[in-house]
């Protein structure tokens, strides 16, 4: 018997997590998946996809207004609920009894939307400059798996790259991959050269001082999670390009994330189910 999913709510990476789950044999029901039909809702739902991230404030993250009420008053005691960054319904669905699985940091998932994060930021990177990155000063705040996949991909592309870390352990393995090294905090050796500064980490990570320094032609691209680690009204303020760029991955390659979603999420049903 096919097992039966529910999806609700999200952007174009639901249609393809929905369409990936149907090629493999589930039976699957949708309501708010942009480009799918919508169901009629059930009593109580068995197993049910949110959106990856989930949430944004009262609603379910995604292109159609899905109240976040609407998932909770259909839980019972056993529904499994997937999904990414569930905070603060968490807690209200697993005193309903439902069983909360956090995908946002689980892997192999948490690497391969990396991956797809660091494509994307390379695409809205060439789409939004006047130059190339052939040769472009690069700086990377952040080694950690978005900020290794793309010091790579900027180095294959013939870019200067410098990343900027905290620990020593990370900026050695940079330089062993023949990047340049920054203290993240400190840029020991300036800000001006650079022609791209791209951020992966959720706090602060450039003064105001430090954003002054930075060259007006210089394009900023926030990938870390909101509220980020670099100040848009800073970078305004200096006439600095800034990019908020969430949800590369949904943006640029939807087909290759959703069915990466679709099967990490049933690769925790039969790890569940003993298969």
């Amino acid at each position: 018997m096919a097992r039966e999913f529910w999806l609700t709510g999200g952007d174009e990476r639901s249609y393809w997590t929905a369409e990936h789950l149907k090629a493999v044999g589930m039976a699957v029901h949708t309501y708010g998946v942009p480009g799918l039909a919508d169901a009629p809702l059930p009593e109580a739902f068995g197993q049910i996809i949110l959106p990856f991230p989930s949430f944004q404030g009262a609603l379910l993250k995604g292109h159609s207004a899905v109240p976040a009420e609407e998932v909770l008053c259909r839980v019972r005691k056993g529904t499994c609920i997937y999904g990414g960054l569930m905070d603060p319904w968490k807690k209200a669905m697993e005193e309903r009894g439902g069983r909360v699985f956090e995908l946002y940091s689980s892997e192999p998932l948490t690497t391969y939307n990396a991956v797809l994060t660091a494509e994307g930021a390379l695409c809205l990177t060439i789409e939004h400059s006047p130059i190339a990155l052939y040769g472009a000063n690069c700086l990377v705040i952040g080694y950690g798996r978005i900020g290794k996949a793309l010091a790579q991909r900027l180095q294959a592309f013939s870019a200067r790259v410098t990343v900027a870390a905290r620990k020593k352990s990370d900026l050695a393995l940079a330089e062993a991959f023949g990047l340049l090294s920054e203290e993240t905090g400190l840029y020991r050796h300036g800000l001006r050269q650079f022609d791209f500064i791209f951020n992966t980490v959720p706090f602060p990570v450039l003064s105001r001082g430090q954003i002054k320094e930075i060259s007006p032609q210089c394009l900023m691209i926030e990938l870390a999670s909101a509220p980020g680690g670099i100040c848009r009204e800073d970078c305004e303020a200096q006439g600095l390009s800034y990019l908020s760029a969430p949800g590369l991955p949904g943006r640029f390659s939807p087909k290759t994330a959703g069915a990466l979603y679709a099967q990490s999420i049933l690769d925790l049903t039969f790890k569940e189910e003993g298969i």
